[in-house]
């Protein structure tokens, strides 16, 4: 219907445009001409009516379904441009969110970073606590086995000495007492012995 309409009102304006050039045309003719156009000018009353006959029928399908076209076009674009301004606000609202959110993911991640720092700074000190920890341990262990193993070497050695003492002791005493001897301290034993166990 706008094709229509528009070619419409493109004929009616030419038609003017015709006329109006065909009258100006008319009035710088010379006399001569203008009796020879005077038959034309019945014509052109007829033609002048149809341009008003035509400019009213077109002035009236303007009023009758244009008017209706364009109101119900502009409706069209106003509700399209709503649409687009709520679809506008829609995705700028949506926007600011995920820059909210964007936002929110940064201080997250710096959240988690920091918390990782001081998990690590707290793993690194739990490390070094138990590697301290277990070195005071072998060093106890070691103190320990060290006293263990020297009290023993000192055991063994008075067990050596005392040994040692004995033998020498024994080898003196063989030296000294002869077979005479022997009967007279194993006498003197046995006398100190009996006269023990009669005082019992």
């Amino acid at each position: 219907m706008s094709r229509a309409l528009r070619a419409g009102l493109l004929a009616v304006c030419l038609l003017g445009a015709f006329q109006i050039s065909r009258a100006s045309l008319l009035a710088a003719a010379p006399p001569a001409e203008k009796a020879e156009e005077a038959g034309s000018s019945h014509e052109l009353l007829f033609e002048t009516i149809n341009f008003i006959l035509l400019a009213g029928f077109l002035v009236y399908l303007y009023r009758k379904r244009g008017r209706a076209f364009f109101n119900e076009r502009s409706d069209t674009i106003r509700k399209s441009l709503e649409e687009g301004r709520q679809a506008l606000e829609r995705s700028q609202a949506r926007l600011a969110d995920a820059e909210k959110k964007l936002a929110g993911l940064r201080d997250e991640v710096k959240a988690l970073k920091k918390r990782a720092e001081a998990e690590i700074a707290d793993e690194q000190e739990r490390m070094w606590q138990a590697a301290e920890d277990e070195a005071r341990r072998i060093e106890e262990f070691a103190k320990a086995r060290i006293l263990a193993a020297t009290n023993s070497a000192k055991l063994e050695l008075k067990n050596y000495v005392v040994e040692q003492a004995l033998e020498q002791a024994r080898s003196k005493i063989q030296q000294r007492l002869d077979e005479e001897s022997r009967k007279k301290l194993v006498g003197f034993f046995l006398a100190d012995l009996s006269s023990k166990t009669k005082s019992n």
